[in-house]
């Protein structure tokens, strides 16, 4: 599906006020909707999938979603499995180590952020602001490459202190044992 949409993305039409890169961050494994079997009224899988959205999705991003979906795949697999859009699930976002895949503030709805349940998302581990690209002063990348930085400085003199407070209390035992 991720391979689909990226092809699709990828060809977009040159005029689609999607076609910026700015979007290409909503195309990540842990943004996808989740598929399930389609089943007849007799109990039998149809073949088809029936794709749910989460509930998390800003207008915006389900706006790109369809633009995607409705381009043309330049290259389309052999056997392609039919998709149909089933109700949205109130899904949670997933945290996500890589800066790549983890939402954008324009992906995600303020109004299920606002949600009292759902303010343990609204943290850098699951939502990173948009980028330079949407306005923003900085780019995820750099405000964490920033963070990381920091927390190395604050490491590199921890150890410094470690070292002195070991270096002294070495020097007391040494004039401690000559008395």
């Amino acid at each position: 599906k991720l391979e689909v949409r990226i092809r699709k993305y990828e060809n977009l039409p040159e005029d689609s006020e999607f076609g910026h890169e700015k979007y290409r961050a909503a195309l990540t494994e842990s943004l996808m909707s989740q598929d399930e079997d389609e089943v007849s009224v007799q109990g039998k899988k149809t073949g088809r999938f029936v794709s749910h959205a989460g509930t998390y999705r800003s207008d915006l991003m389900s706006r790109f979603l369809a633009a995607v979906d409705e381009a043309a795949d330049p290259h389309p697999p052999p056997r392609f499995t039919a998709r149909v859009k089933g109700d949205s699930k109130e899904l949670p976002l997933l945290a996500a180590k890589k800066i790549e895949n983890r939402a954008r503030r324009w992906m995600v709805s303020a109004e299920w952020l606002a949600r009292e349940e759902n303010k343990k998302y609204d943290s850098p581990s699951f939502i990173l602001d948009n980028g330079r690209a949407w306005g923003d002063p900085k780019d995820p990348e750099e405000m964490l490459a920033g963070q990381k930085r920091v927390k190395e400085q604050k490491r590199v003199i921890a150890a410094k202190k470690r070292v002195k407070i070991e270096e002294m209390e070495a020097k007391k035992k040494e004039n401690g044992t000559k008395k």
